[in-house]
């Protein structure tokens, strides 16, 4: 089972190369409320309370190189 899907990953990634929430809200087309709910939403799923935490998790996992 995938924890994550795709674009869930891209917005670890940008998060990771130290994009502010305006920024990859940009890159992706979204609103910045959008991108911070998506980050609630995967802290969440993934028991997480802070950000950096998925950006560990990732590289961890091997979502990110």
């Amino acid at each position: 089972m995938q924890l994550l899907n795709k674009q869930e990953c891209q917005v670890i990634a940008y998060l990771a190369d130290g994009l502010t929430h305006e920024q990859i809200g940009k890159k992706l087309e979204w609103s910045e409320l959008t991108v911070e709910s998506r980050l609630e939403e995967m802290m969440r799923k993934l028991n997480m309370s802070h950000s950096y935490q998925l950006i560990s998790w990732a590289y961890l996992e091997g979502v990110l190189k």
